[in-house]
């Protein structure tokens, strides 16, 4: 039997991915579960199974930075679940280090996994959600997708793209009922800093404890609660939303926040 209701998150092995397929669950949605590590996926399939009282899981690995692979994912949802409502692309890597310090190498490993990962999952199910006439699309993107920090100028980037990838997305889709909307999340506590290439060195920096960390679960209740709503845009946090708000009022006074910012981070990484 084919279920009402079908959701996609890649990045779904951990943090907010995990989160919000579990919420998704919770809402009875049917939910196809994305990334790299299929033994992740497994054990996030048994956690949304038990938050959605047997909720209808699906499995596909996926590496977001092969096109064919995300083709070969929402293919796979439509063939066997016959339909897809709400596609959440969270997959993302981090990089910390400055501009003239990064590498070629490193800049086109964080663009294919953070903005063509992204681009891939929309292009490849807008075509079902046009069919449908329905359909909400959450691209993942970042605070710092509004405001570039320090030492994350390559990640920064990727999350600017995916800002503006979804406000085009966003009014092309209105003719068809498909909503869209961008996530920007701050400061969130997953395993993703311990991940982060060129990171601090001494676990949290000393500015970044000053600052509570969000529960992915908190991201992941506001996704799902937010499909089929016309919300442009979520920022979770009253840090966040200052630090959008101050950067268009006074860039020059955000500059000389972030420099202090900066002198953290760079201690962090020594």
């Amino acid at each position: 039997m084919r279920p009402n209701r079908v959701a996609i998150v890649t990045g779904a092995s951990s943090g907010i991915g995990r989160a919000t397929a579990i919420e998704l669950a919770k809402r009875d949605y049917a939910v196809v579960l994305a990334a790299r590590r299929a033994e992740k996926l497994a054990a996030v399939a048994e956690d949304c199974r038990a938050a959605g009282a047997g909720a209808q899981i699906l499995i596909v690995p996926t590496d977001v930075c092969d096109e064919s692979q995300v083709q070969t994912l929402v293919d796979a949802t439509v063939d066997r679940l016959g339909r897809v409502d709400v596609m959440v692309n969270n997959a993302g890597v981090g990089l910390n280090a400055r501009i003239h310090e990064t590498t070629d190498a490193q800049m086109r490993r964080i663009f294919d996994v953070n903005y063509f990962g992204v681009f891939y999952g929309c292009r490849a199910v807008a075509p079902v959600m046009i069919r449908q006439r329905s359909g909400h699309v959450f691209n993942v993107s970042s605070v710092i997708g509004k405001r570039g920090t320090p030492l994350n100028g390559a990640y920064s980037a990727t999350k600017f793209a995916i800002v503006g990838l979804t406000d085009a997305m966003r009014v092309e889709m209105m003719p068809y009922n498909v909503r869209v909307t961008c996530v920007c999340p701050g400061l969130t506590d997953t395993e993703f800093f311990d991940k982060v290439e060129g990171g601090s060195k001494h676990g949290k920096t000393s500015f970044a404890a000053l600052r509570a960390l969000q529960p992915p679960s908190r991201v992941g209740r506001k996704i799902a609660a937010t499909v089929g709503r016309n919300k442009p845009e979520l920022i979770f946090t009253p840090g966040g939303k200052l630090l959008v708000f101050l950067s268009s009022l006074s860039p020059r006074l955000t500059d000389r926040m972030m420099a202090l910012y900066r002198d953290d981070m760079l201690k962090g990484m020594m």
